[in-house]
């Protein structure tokens, strides 16, 4: 089904825009360093240098060449492209490495030529005929003769620039009698034949090894398999390699090289959530495709990348869409019935791994979508629900200023945590339970209440209860909240807020004090935290007295909802107390505001609730 996906997307994209499409079969886009100059009688003239500059670097072009082989430790020449080893016999290895084979380099130059020399032997062609003489005349190892140039050249693949019979310069690999002899020694290769698990084909050659995935996060630069064996315990019935599963070469090659066309850095239609990447494709051309991504994690222009026309567009839909509605752009209400592939892919060693699979229909995923910003949004702000990469970030440790603690062990932990987050929102499915004790867990130890935390706290909580048939849990403050945790929780933030009337700004709070202790046993914290509380009443008394009538007046009002402080709390219970806690404060700011003459929904009301 997947494989069957992409190789009709890679079949759609070049029927209907062959100018932007990947490559057709038997050729891959690569990145090109240099240019390789030669005359009409074969001789080397100069490196032309293809790189393109991006601010102060220098990145290699892409440009569509005849497929390489995927190499490992083996000696496979490419056909008019690949590295100035193969096309010169320089070494540019290491020193230790030169020691162990120092023959290496001038049998790769061997291979490379026999290749070339193979191929066009029989054609009669001034361009064929003049890389033939390059391979001929050069020596292997001739450095004197490239002293001259650039040494970073050396260090990536390379083409060649001949000048034919009219003194014009053409690059050989467009040449189409070259492209055709490598298309005919393709299909001449030794395969095995058979009937193609993807395209359903008889007698069809089956490829044994697959081309390469690259892009997907984590994986090796040299590229990942999607369907591979490599181990005798994997294989069936004497069959080696892929033939296990068997799917022809043009099929593989059509799955694979969708596949890197939608995971080439510029893409838009793919998104990272850690070392997860999805790719998004839909089964006829549509606008939403490239949107996709921007819907579930919006930039809204604040990195400079988003057109300002496009940004106020998204966040548009996306607040209809927070708020149960459905979006009204034409382009977007006209993909509703469009199927939709989401592929979820995840380092593993040699492999890409599948994280997960989802097909629907586009207006399907923006249901879910929808859902999941309603479960995850609080009250007391303007500002949209985060998107999917922030809230992956509210999953690490803070520090005492709020900032991010990021390091490679703690995020290595999570990155399933991080694939099955992201399949929660596609698929509208229950979010991991692992994420509320690990939410739990930082809210104790940083004790930074913030609104992603929270809303990832009251999604998860939500989505439980929706399974039982209860009904969700408030975007607001609630205050008729039967649960004895959500009280407390308001009672906890009534008691900080009574402190900082008070004292004003102290080093460490009863929220830095207690906050651990008060949501997971209230019954041994909440009566010191009630004795501490006389003493800042008399304070804030003489200062504050709208204060003290604010504090008096939750307290009551907690105090006729509950009827014991409980033992301990449960996760769940635990939950409840941040959600509460962080609604009673974000009231209290927002009364305030509006005391103030500012609007009553004050943008940074969840910011102050948080971190103030």
């Amino acid at each position: 089904m997947i494989l069957s996906a992409l190789n009709d997307y890679y079949a759609r994209v070049r029927r209907e825009a062959p100018d932007q499409a990947p490559p057709p079969y038997g050729f891959s886009r690569e990145k090109i360093v240099a240019a390789v100059e030669l005359s009409a009688d074969g001789d080397f003239r100069r490196l032309i240098d293809y790189r393109l500059k991006d601010g102060k670097r220098l990145l290699p072009r892409a440009l569509p060449v005849p497929g390489l082989p995927k190499r490992t430790v083996q000696i496979a020449p490419g056909f008019l492209c690949d590295t100035a080893t193969y096309f010169f016999g320089i070494d540019r290895r290491p020193e230790d490495q030169r020691r162990k084979k120092p023959n290496r380099p001038k049998e790769q130059f061997a291979a490379s030529r026999h290749l070339h020399e193979d191929l066009t032997a029989d054609l009669d062609h001034p361009v064929a005929t003049a890389v033939r003489r390059h391979f001929e005349t050069w020596t292997p190892g001739d450095t004197e003769r490239l002293a001259a140039e650039d040494d970073s050249l050396l260090d990536g693949f390379l083409v060649f620039l001949v000048q034919d019979s009219t003194g014009l310069l053409r690059h050989a690999h467009e040449v189409e009698d070259l492209r055709a002899v490598w298309l005919r020694h393709l299909a001449e290769a030794d395969a095995v034949t058979g009937q193609c698990l993807t395209s359903g084909a008889h007698n069809v050659p089956i490829a044994r090894i697959h081309p390469s995935i690259k892009g997907v996060p984590g994986g090796q630069t040299t590229g990942m398999a999607l369907v591979s064996f490599n181990l005798d315990a994997f294989t069936s019935y004497g069959k080696t390699q892929n033939l296990n599963a068997p799917i022809g070469e043009e099929a593989a090659f059509g799955y694979t090289t969708a596949l890197n066309h939608l995971l080439r850095p510029e893409s838009r239609q793919k998104l990272r959530i850690g070392e997860t990447m999805a790719v998004v494709w839909a089964e006829r051309q549509t606008e939403a495709e490239d949107l996709f991504g921007a819907f579930l994690n919006p930039s809204l222009g604040e990195d400079g990348q988003d057109d300002a026309g496009e940004a106020a567009r998204l966040r548009g839909e996306l607040e209809r869409l927070s708020h149960g509605q459905p979006v009204a752009d034409p382009t977007l209400k006209d993909a509703a019935d469009i199927t939709f592939h989401v592929l979820g892919l995840a380092p593993n060693a040699a492999r890409a791994s599948i994280r997960f699979w989802l097909t629907d229909r586009f207006g399907g995923f923006l249901e879910h979508l929808s859902q999941h910003l309603q479960d995850v949004r609080l009250g007391g702000t303007n500002r949209l629900p985060p998107g999917l990469w922030r809230l992956v970030l509210e999953t690490l440790p803070k520090d005492r200023d709020g900032k991010t603690r990021r390091s490679e062990s703690q995020g290595r932990g999570l990155e399933k945590l991080y694939g099955d987050l992201l399949r929660a929102v596609l698929g509208g499915t229950p979010y991991p339970l692992s994420l509320l004790p690990l939410m739990l867990a930082r809210l104790r130890a940083d004790r930074h209440v913030t609104a992603p935390r929270v809303g990832l706290i009251k999604g998860v909580l939500t989505r439980t209860r929706r399974l039982h048939h209860q009904e969700d849990l408030p975007v607001a403050l609630d205050p008729d909240r039967p649960e004895t945790a959500y009280q407390l929780g308001r009672l906890f933030a009534a008691l900080e807020k009574l402190q900082e009337d008070a004292l004003g700004t102290v080093n460490a709070g009863i929220r830095d004090k207690f906050l651990a202790s008060v949501s997971a046993t209230p019954r041994a914290a909440f009566p010191y935290l009630l004795k501490l509380a006389q003493a800042h009443r008399k304070k804030a008394r003489r200062d504050n007295a709208r204060s003290v009538t604010r504090f008096e007046r939750v307290a009551a009002d907690v105090h006729d909802r509950i009827t014991s402080y409980p033992a301990s709390l449960s996760p769940e219970d635990q939950g409840l107390f941040f959600i509460g806690y962080y609604q009673q404060r974000t009231e209290f700011f927002r009364k305030r505001s509006k005391e103030d003459g500012d609007s009553p929904e004050a943008p940074d009301a969840d910011d102050h609730a948080a971190e103030e």
